[in-house]
């Protein structure tokens, strides 16, 4: 299984800032849509790094 390299950096880096993207979104001040723009976020870049496989590559 081939795990591509920008991926496997987002996730370390996600991974080492977790605690302070869980206090941002989880703060007393946030606005309530805020998790889910992290959320589009995510799927959409999720989205990007699969569009250009081919469906006998899956």
């Amino acid at each position: 299984m081939y795990i591509q390299r920008t991926l496997l950096l987002t996730l370390v880096v996600l991974l080492v800032c977790f605690p302070f993207i869980a206090d941002w979104l989880t703060s007393d001040f946030s606005a309530w849509h805020r998790p889910y723009l992290v959320w589009s976020f995510i799927i959409f870049i999720a989205w990007l790094s699969q569009r250009s496989r081919h469906s006998d590559e899956l």
